[in-house]
């Protein structure tokens, strides 16, 4: 018998986490969450592993054929480019600045951003964020916590510290600083508005923003 002319792509058959139901995570799609290792989302639930145990999450990749890690190569390898923004007298408002290091973030993060109406700025650093914010005034700043130059805490403590500044909102992203007496020190110490734990789903950030803008 002569060889198929187009043999079937790999299937690679997994138990969702959250519904127990099994899909082929070849033909699923990513997640929208808010952190540098997105997962895919269960045909069932709806439902991404984000969220699963770590054994959970080793297990899957360490078992992934070839083809899904080089399609999670290709995904992580997409350029963001965010479009320059014009003077700040003619933003539109509502205005949000993004401040992450890292790429995926910035380009997940602001897609929450832009689906709200709401203008937008991306900082990829502390100091770029602290000139952004100085220059502009945004109406609410979104930032890591850990960040080259000035980190997202440090940032929050300078502008309310300036009366020019004071009044803009801030919300401090963290993978690392979860623990309950980080937020109590983040808002009490730092003066931060929102202190939330990555990763954030794409629908828990737009409440996130509309709770803080409206």
């Amino acid at each position: 018998m002569a060889d198929h002319p187009n043999p079937p792509a790999t299937a690679y058959m997994v138990t969702c986490p959250t519904c127990r139901n099994s899909f082929d995570a070849m033909q699923a799609t990513w997640c929208s969450c808010l952190t540098t290792a997105r997962t895919f989302v269960c045909p069932a639930c709806l439902h991404c592993f984000c969220q699963a145990p770590r054994e959970y999450r080793d297990r899957f990749w360490s078992q992934a054929p070839p083809e899904l890690w080089r399609r999670k190569m290709e995904e992580r390898g997409l350029p963001f480019q965010p479009e320059a923004p014009p003077g700040p007298e003619a933003v539109v408002r509502p205005l949000v600045l993004v401040a992450d290091d890292e790429r995926e973030i910035q380009r997940i993060a602001s897609g929450a951003v832009m689906s709200l109406g709401y203008s937008l700025l991306v900082a990829r650093d502390g100091q770029e964020a602290l000139d952004l914010a100085r220059r502009y005034l945004p109406d609410l700043i979104l930032t890591d916590a850990l960040m080259p130059k000035v980190d997202g805490r440090e940032v929050c403590r300078r502008l309310k510290s300036d009366p020019a500044t004071g009044s803009i909102k801030v919300v401090v992203m963290t993978s690392a600083f979860t623990a309950g007496q980080y937020k109590t020190e983040a808002m009490r110490q730092f003066r931060v508005d929102d202190y939330v734990a990555k990763p954030v789903d794409f629908k828990t950030l737009r409440a996130l923003l509309q709770k803080h803008l409206g």
